[in-house]
């Protein structure tokens, strides 16, 4: 199953990353649910923008190299989608590349 997501604007320093991750979260949730395998997330930003006093912050983050992504894994199938809980969600291998 792949998502595809279009939001009209975000602000790419601090809620782009909120909403990738977000919405893969909710990819997988919805996969495992209707006993499907999570593939694909497309996202696609209308208005990108970046606050000056965020300019410095990912200027640094553009030196680093990036981390394998992480792995997700939806423990439990609950009965009710809204039923799921934060320990339902088992995420391995993150490894995070926060500024110095």
């Amino acid at each position: 199953m792949s998502c595809s997501l279009y939001q009209r604007s975000g602000d790419v320093g601090l809620g782009v990353p909120f909403n990738i991750s977000s919405y893969c979260f909710l990819t997988h949730i919805i996969a495992k649910h209707c006993n499907l395998e999570a593939t694909d997330f497309y996202y696609y930003l209308g208005n990108c923008h970046i606050y000056d006093n965020h300019v410095v912050s990912l200027l640094e983050q553009t030196t680093k190299n990036p981390y394998p992504f992480p792995t997700i894994n939806i423990k439990n199938k609950r009965d009710n989608i809204n039923d799921y809980i934060e320990d339902d969600i088992e995420i391995s291998n993150y490894v995070s590349n926060k500024l110095q």
